[in-house]
């Protein structure tokens, strides 16, 4: 008996469907996509003896540096093992850690990074935790000694060949201070965060309180508002109006990341993520995430509840010590690597 076409051709078409939807779902659903990729490692934990907070501080090394013994550094960490080194954090497998960078470009100057965020994803278990690193961090960088962590990048353009010099130096700093391995990072300046929000359509958002844009000579008023680039990215860069300061600055960062995923997540904008992804390539300077990540990364991102989204602060606390770079005394943020210790596990180990 031969089948009429008017039944082949429904049948033959949704068995093309099938295989395609199941050819999507083995190559992007994020659990599968990110426990199958061979994840990379671009930074693990390298301490040396001086790191700050190490047991193996000495004396002498802390002169050399141009600071008095214990001058302000954290309590050696319940994490270090018998040789004075830190254990790494391990996360659970498919899981992985991404480094979110900007940079403060100049023109003919190295840049230094002016937000730096580590965040840890599990597709798994569809959980993404913020660490927000304050860029007056306090750390030890190879062959100058302790300083500000967002120096690195700087540095590492100035001493390699080109701005790919300061990320890998910027990675280096956030693996050996959180102790943990980096895996993929996404590095912009103002200039391309500022026309993506704006190719998104702009941020609503709702502050609690008036929030004073110094360089705007503008006060956003609290309650709900919608924002465009410009004035997302003097919101997230705003500290000196800020009663908590950097602290504070980190916390509308963390603020500006959530609202932007309750964005993207908003129905009409579902079917625009492969667009907006070809738009945020161009908009960043610099990943080592492939189009196939980021489209597993919005799948992941479409059933994340945003409210579910964690946000912590690298433990530490205001204080001032001499500056190696400068040869001056500066504000720093002296990390607390023994609270960190106590947090780090369940912000990064699962």
């Amino acid at each position: 008996m031969k089948i009429p076409k008017k039944i082949v051709i429904p049948v033959s078409l949704l068995l093309v469907l099938t295989v395609c939807a199941l050819w999507l779902y083995f190559r992007f659903e994020p659990s599968r996509h990110f426990s199958s990729a061979d994840i990379p490692v671009l930074a693990k934990p390298t301490y040396t003896s001086d790191l700050s907070g190490n047991r193996q501080s000495s004396k002498k090394q802390a002169i050399k540096n141009g600071v008095s013994p214990n001058n302000g550094l954290a309590a050696p960490s319940p994490r270090d093992t018998a040789d004075g080194k830190l254990k790494e954090i391990q996360g659970a497998k498919g899981s992985f850690n991404m480094l979110l960078l900007a940079v403060d470009a100049r023109a003919e100057e190295a840049s230094r990074t002016d937000v730096l965020m580590l965040v840890h994803v599990n597709p798994a278990n569809q959980t993404v935790r913020l660490v927000s690193i304050p860029r007056d961090t306090r750390v030890n960088l190879p062959g100058i000694g302790l300083t500000k962590i967002n120096h690195a990048h700087a540095l590492g353009e100035m001493k390699g060949k080109g701005v790919h010099s300061g990320t890998t130096a910027a990675i280096q700093a956030v693996s050996d201070l959180c102790g943990c391995t980096i895996n993929y990072y996404v590095k912009t300046n103002f200039e391309g965060f500022e026309h993506f929000i704006d190719t998104i359509g702009g941020l609503d958002v709702e502050l609690d309180v008036p929030v004073k844009l110094t360089y705007d000579h503008l006060t956003l008023p609290a309650g709900k508002q919608h924002w465009d680039g410009r004035t997302t990215l003097h919101f997230a860069r705003e500290r000196k109006s800020l009663p908590e300061g950097d602290s504070g600055r980190q916390e509308n960062q963390a603020l500006v990341l959530k609202a932007i995923v309750q964005k993207l997540l908003k129905p009409g904008n579902l079917a625009q993520i492969p667009a907006l992804i070809d738009q945020v390539k161009e908009d960043i300077l610099d990943t080592n995430l492939s189009k196939s990540d980021m489209i597993s990364l919005a799948w992941m991102a479409k059933d994340v509840d945003a409210g579910e989204i964690t946000y912590a602060q690298f433990p530490g606390s205001s204080g001032k010590a001499y500056d190696p770079l400068v040869k001056a005394e500066l504000y720093y943020w002296m990390p607390d690597l023994t609270a960190w210790s106590s947090v780090s596990e369940q912000l990064l180990g699962d």
